[in-house]
């Protein structure tokens, strides 16, 4: 009888820790393409003729046939994040610079803190489709660079919200 009991314990052991494993995704050709950076702007008056200023930046990227939605890898200079971002938006922005400063010096010090953000901070993105597939990983989009990533060329600017 025991040996009956030590059986079904360790059945019992092995379905609880299959119950919250997922398999890994089916991985699709080809990726994510069409990814365009840009930088937006914004400046606000401050007192005693400063300002305060933002620079974000916005990556996109062309719709993939059947996607359901996008997930975003964070890739560091410390390595990848485990954790990916999950949206439906082909757009995602954050914010990549900013100071306070006297209005004359315009905005202070943001094309190093790019610089910095770029050494230091990129992206990937990959479509998310039924069936438990996803598409292969895009070309990573390093954070503070204003351009078209992989194979096209031309550079998108953009400015939102300037006021001085």
């Amino acid at each position: 009888m025991p040996i009956k009991w030590a059986g079904m314990a360790l059945l019992l052991v092995a379905l609880l820790s299959c119950r919250g494993a997922t398999a890994e995704p089916t991985i699709v050709s080809p990726p994510v393409s069409g990814l365009i950076t840009e930088l937006q702007d914004e400046v606000r008056d401050l007192p005693g003729d400063r300002i305060a200023w933002s620079t974000f930046w916005r990556l996109c990227w062309a719709s993939y046939p059947g996607a359901e939605a996008y997930e975003l890898m964070t890739l560091t200079g410390e390595g990848i994040s485990p954790r990916l971002r999950r949206q439906s938006d082909r757009c995602f922005r954050i914010e990549a610079a900013a100071g306070q400063n006297e209005k004359a010096f315009g905005l202070a010090k943001r094309d190093v803190q790019l610089t910095l953000q770029a050494g230091q901070l990129a992206y990937r993105v990959r479509a998310v489709l039924s069936g438990s597939r996803v598409s292969e990983w895009s070309e990573a989009a390093p954070v503070g660079e204003n351009q078209a990533v992989g194979t096209r060329t031309a550079t998108a600017t953009a400015t939102e919200g300037r006021s001085r």
